[in-house]
Parts: structure tokens; C-alpha cells; sequence
């Protein structure tokens, strides 16, 4: 696979109900952050408690990628749509929120 194809298969990776709490622990740097749309940011550890604690994904997919540009060699930046359909505290919600994401080669991986 070349990078693109490699950063679209981790996206989907990312997108599995399954994999999603979990994925920023299994494939993030040390210094990773997301930005939630309340502006707190968590760490790969939040992001996993906060996905497999009060929420229950029942469905997410990439339905669009808006942007994939390449930074540097090393670095790519993509923006995407997660249609995301799950459960908090009970409460349904269909999500389609746009991400930001930054993807940084380390040692060739």
C-alpha cells in the first residue's frame, strides 16, 4: 500500500465500532490530543474511557473525505465526515461531525 492508501485504511480502522475506543492508544503519538466539539481536549486514554464508557457505537463510517494533502514527506493532514450513529447515557444520536486529522510517519510506520 502507498501512504495514502495506508492513512484511509487506518481512517476506516478507525470508523470500526469495534476498534474506535481504542484505536488513539494503539496508534497515536505520546503527544496526541483530540479537541472534542466542547473544546476540551483528551488524551488517547480519555478518548478510550470516553468511548467505552457512556456511549455505545452502533454504527460509524467515513462518508467523505473534504481534504488529503501532504505536509511534508512525513506529515499528511486530512479532513473528514464521520456519519456516526450511537448511544450516550441512553440517548440516540446520529452524528455527522467533520474532523481534522494530522498523521505523522514515525520511523517509517
Amino acid at each position: 500500500m502507498n501512504d495514502k492508501e495506508t492513512i484511509i485504511s487506518l481512517l476506516n480502522e478507525f470508523a470500526n465500532p469495534q476498534k474506535m475506543a481504542s484505536f488513539f492508544v494503539n496508534n497515536s503519538t505520546p503527544d496526541f490530543l483530540c479537541i472534542r466539539p466542547s473544546g476540551n481536549p483528551l488524551d488517547a486514554k480519555g478518548f478510550e474511557q470516553m468511548i467505552a464508557g457512556d456511549i455505545v457505537q452502533e454504527k460509524a463510517e467515513i462518508t467523505r473525505i473534504h481534504r488529503f494533502e501532504f505536509l511534508s514527506e512525513n506529515i499528511v493532514m486530512c479532513i473528514f465526515t464521520l456519519g456516526s450513529k450511537f448511544t450516550y447515557k441512553g440517548t440516540p444520536n446520529d452524528d455527522l461531525p467533520t474532523v481534522t486529522s494530522i498523521f505523522k510517519k514515525v520511523n517509517n510506520v
